[in-house]
């Protein structure tokens, strides 16, 4: 006898079971970048190259022109990834050499006939006119607060929206960014949002090498930030922060990126801190320094989803981080994995760092919960999301 219920279970199978082999069709895939240095974009586009190639994708890079030695795109990649680099005249040219490189891009989508050109960096707005030309399909992704970045800006912000009605897919890398990308490119179809993923083995595994500073293994704990020296990461009122700290006990920060320093250094002086503030540059493997240090800060003004918090939690450190736009709420269960604090309050982040440094089984118990819970956030995760998406746009193709 016939049943409802049994319809739709069946019905459910056999759509999880297309599903499937959609996913397994190999795409053709090209991601393009601007450079592979340390920061949170280009990690995460290694982390789709890589898992991609690794499932049996056929995977390519195009890299626009960067300061970087060569060598550092390829140790990031999977030796089998294909990188496509421009040429030495692209590379010399300063703005020129975008141009030319772009021009490149277009020669290389044309030549290879890709199924997914992908982006998560500025060459995000010409793809979007490429893909339309060489008939690929495109997606960019919004890894930022569209009205941080933007607001000021109203040419680009006009840029970025042509950009992204141009995209075939737009993905944001966090649920609160997904409805400010849906609201200020005013485009209520076509978002996709997939949370950034890492690679929880590899991070917990390279944190096993020695973090090689004077500073770990002493009596005074250090409280760690990671990010480029710039306005948005919030470091001067982490400085702030550590200086209330100093008030009560003894501790140091160390702030770990690339930039200009000279700010910082300069409030350290003027904050009597001086001493106990450390601006190392970026390192290729930062995670042994995660590890080693007592407690992690993030203080950003606005993210996308910070891949740095999720890197401390998965490594089981106690967290605390502003409550910015966006992202970290998705990841911080205030209290229970971590700990989060209003935007631009340094006395309120003193306060919870405090907490985490007087209170040993308090660290214990936030910082177990936290690798657990950055378990949600793999990098098999994020594949298989990206997976069903290019499979969604290859079945628009035909």
């Amino acid at each position: 006898m016939w049943s409802p219920a049994i319809s739709a279970d069946v019905g459910k199978k056999e759509r999880e079971r297309m599903d499937n082999e959609r996913k397994k069709r190999p795409v053709k895939l090209l991601l393009v970048a601007l450079d592979f240095g340390p920061g949170g974009a280009q990690r995460q586009l290694v982390n789709i190259a890589n898992g991609f190639h690794e499932k049996g994708h056929d995977v390519s890079v195009f890299a626009f022109p960067n300061r970087r030695d060569p060598e550092v795109v390829r140790c990031s990649l999977e030796e089998d990834v294909d990188v496509v680099a421009t040429s030495a005249t692209a590379r010399k040219l300063g703005i020129f050499g975008t141009m030319l490189a772009t021009v490149e891009l277009f020669r290389t989508v044309l030549a290879r006939r890709p199924d997914v050109v992908y982006s998560r960096q500025w060459p995000k707005m010409p793809i979007a006119l490429i893909g339309r030309l060489a008939g690929a399909k495109t997606v960019s992704v919004e890894g930022d607060s569209i009205g941080h970045t933007l607001g000021k800006r109203p040419l680009l912000l006009r840029a970025r929206k042509l950009c992204a009605r141009l995209s075939d897919r737009v993905v944001a890398n966090s649920e609160g960014l997904a409805h400010e990308v849906k609201e200020a490119f005013e485009i209520s179809a076509g978002v996709a949002m997939i949370h950034n993923g890492i690679d929880l083995g590899d991070v917990r595994k390279r944190s096993e090498e020695p973090a090689i500073h004077e500073w770990f293994g002493g009596d005074v704990p250090v409280i760690l930030a990671v990010g480029a020296h710039k306005k948005q990461k919030g470091f001067a009122h982490l400085l702030q922060a550590v200086s209330f700290v100093n008030r009560r006990m003894p501790a140091r920060v160390m702030i770990m990126g690339g930039g200009d320093k000279e700010g910082l250094l300069r409030l350290a002086r003027e904050l009597s801190i001086e001493d106990v503030a450390d601006f190392p540059n970026a390192v290729p493997n930062p995670f042994p320094y995660f590890r080693a240090a007592d407690v992690f800060a993030c203080a950003s003004l606005h993210e996308g989803f910070s891949n740095a918090i999720l890197e401390a939690m998965a490594l089981g450190k106690p967290v605390v981080s502003t409550n910015h736009r966006h992202g970290a709420d998705e990841m911080i269960e205030d209290g229970k994995n971590g700990l989060l604090v209003p935007t631009g309050d340094p006395e309120s982040m003193a306060g919870e760092i405090l907490r985490l440094l007087e209170d040993g089984e308090l660290r214990a118990r936030l910082g177990a919960a936290a690798a657990a819970r950055a378990e949600r956030f793999s990098r098999e995760r994020m594949i298989e999301e990206y997976e069903s998406l290019f499979a969604e746009l290859l079945e628009e193709k035909r």
